[in-house]
């Protein structure tokens, strides 16, 4: 088939009204389509593949190969551009550039070096696409249509696996496949619509439970919390902004198209019932998640008890007459993304009766191992040390060998950049579950990555601390290596926690409690983790 360039020129133009046209669900020729609902959806509330601006939808109308790509581009965000002379046919023109960006992926391969641009995209096609998009694979197996014989080689796989899923559901009782007919824009519609539940496409917060495959495509990226994904976790190529995940179920896998950061994270999750301590008749084991411990000799006890402590005013107050106690918190962006503007008013902290602040200034990824400074550190140290608070500073850790922990700590004292602290650095070595890359480290080597970790924090000047939950401090570190260091301890307490339960259960002495994540403090948008120090 031979086009014309005026032709051409106004198939672009009309295809791209179909893109930036009327957003409304309310479309003029919509009303009982089979697609209805993917249409109101995908094009009214996402915006993916818009109306026209005469209020239709035209959903059985067909797609170009050129505006398939803008769809695609438009839903994944791509970045990266192709060479400009990749294909013949396409220089100059209006698709161009989504064209390009889907070869860079490896999504639009073109034919013998053309783009063939205003080609009605077929169903295989166009499924293939999708598929290689989404990076959902190959699968062997028989297609059971009629006109199976019609499918190409390089669509097959991907077709047996759109059938399979049911992604590619479109056929109703009929018998065939219809591969090498044009596929309709409802039929698009209906397809991404059956691979993601839910999108979210600005920056923020988000709490929601979704069942099936969510995707992240907001540029800035998102917190998501306190929820569950009965799925997988899709991220776009075009998101740059860290991903956050606090406290977040999730049954799949997480599919990272983009080099940006996913963090995870977990509330520490307050025992049913109080730990019960030194195992009844052996004075020298501990008793933990059905294992007996040995009690390491010379690492100090733990003498708080229950009655030490009381609520007063949505904060715990330490009333035993052991040690003197302060009151702090601790903050990372994700403080600062939940404060109008993004920035804490440190004074209004400290005017709250906040004595110290521990500030993430960075953390290494759970799956990638890549180092990253926390994007508000820098503010935070030095709004905190102007307010008059106590202020450190922690590191998320990854580290799985010697040699990794010191270049944490080499990182650590980089950010800083010479600034004088008044709190400790601490090694905030976490293990959530498999997923995280630590999963399995030998204590041996655990032990030896706090312990290096703080030496060389040492080594420049700083106070090193050690956070030290419960599993990792009974199984993991070795604490008779790691003495004279302080700890900080992590497990949560609400006021609606049981007066008798209201009591640190780790059993050696801490020097930090981090007792809560409810805590409010005037001057920070949201919730955030409060602590008391003891002054042993």
């Amino acid at each position: 088939m031979t086009f014309r360039k005026g032709k051409t020129l106004a198939a672009a133009l009309l295809c791209a009204a179909a893109l930036t046209g009327a957003a409304s669900a309310a479309y003029t020729d919509t009303a009982g389509h089979w697609a209805e609902g993917a249409i109101d959806r995908w094009s009214g509330e996402y915006g993916i593949l818009r109306g026209y601006e005469d209020g239709s939808f035209r959903p059985d109308d067909t797609i170009t190969r050129g505006a398939f790509a803008g769809i695609l581009d438009r839903f994944l965000r791509y970045q990266a551009e192709a060479a400009p002379d990749t294909f013949s046919d396409t220089a100059g023109d209006y698709w161009e550039s989504p064209i390009l960006k889907l070869n860079a992926a490896g999504v639009y391969l073109g034919n013998n070096g053309k783009a063939l641009i205003y080609h009605d995209i077929t169903r295989q096609q166009a499924v293939t696409m999708i598929a290689r998009a989404f990076a959902l694979g190959e699968t062997e197996g028989d297609i059971p249509y009629d006109d199976a014989g019609d499918v190409a080689y390089y669509a097959k796989g991907y077709l047996v696996t759109m059938l399979k899923n049911g992604w590619l559901n479109d056929m109703g009782e009929s018998r065939l496949l219809r591969p090498n007919e044009p596929i309709t824009r409802a039929e698009v519609v209906n397809i991404l619509s059956n691979l993601v539940s839910r999108l979210w496409q600005e920056s923020g917060e988000y709490s929601e439970d979704v069942t099936g495959t969510a995707m992240v495509s907001a540029g800035d990226g998102v917190i998501l919390h306190d929820m569950k994904i009965d799925g997988d976790l899709i991220i776009a190529p075009g998101v740059s902004g860290p991903v956050l995940l606090r406290d977040v179920a999730l049954s799949g896998v997480i599919t990272n198209f983009s080099g940006t950061e996913v963090i995870q994270e977990e509330t520490p999750k307050e025992d049913p019932v109080p730990d019960p301590g030194l195992k009844p008749g052996d004075p020298n084991t501990i008793t933990y998640e059905g294992k007996t411990i040995p009690v390491l000799e010379g690492v100090p006890v733990n003498p708080l008890k229950a009655s030490d402590f009381a609520w007063a005013d949505g904060r715990l107050q330490y009333l035993g007459g052991l040690c003197r106690t302060e009151t702090g918190i601790d903050v990372s962006a994700y403080q600062n993304r939940a404060t109008p503007g993004g920035q804490i008013d440190w004074e209004a902290v400290a005017a709250d009766g906040i004595d110290f602040a521990q500030v993430r200034i960075a953390l290494r990824g759970t799956s990638s191992g890549t180092l990253h400074a926390d994007a508000f550190y820098a503010q935070n140290i030095d709004g905190a040390l102007a307010a008059g608070l106590k202020t450190g500073v922690y590191i998320f850790s990854q580290a799985i060998t010697v040699e990794e922990a010191i270049e944490e700590a080499d990182f650590v004292i980089r950010l800083l950049d010479g600034r004088t602290l008044t709190g400790p650095v601490t090694y905030d070595w976490e293990m959530k579950d498999s997923t995280y890359r630590v999963y399995g480290t030998e204590p041996e080597v655990a032990t030896a990555c706090a312990k290096a970790f703080c030496d060389r924090i040492a080594q420049a000047g700083y106070e090193p601390m050690v956070y030290v939950s419960r599993y990792v401090g009974y199984f993991k570190f070795d604490l008779r290596e790691l003495s004279g260091i302080p700890l900080w301890y992590p497990e949560y307490k609400y006021e609606s926690t049981a007066p008798e339960k209201v009591c640190p259960q780790l059993y050696y002495r801490m020097d930090y409690w981090q007792y809560t994540n409810k805590l409010k403090v005037d001057g920070i948008g949201g919730n955030v983790d409060g602590s008391l120090r003891f002054y042993w």
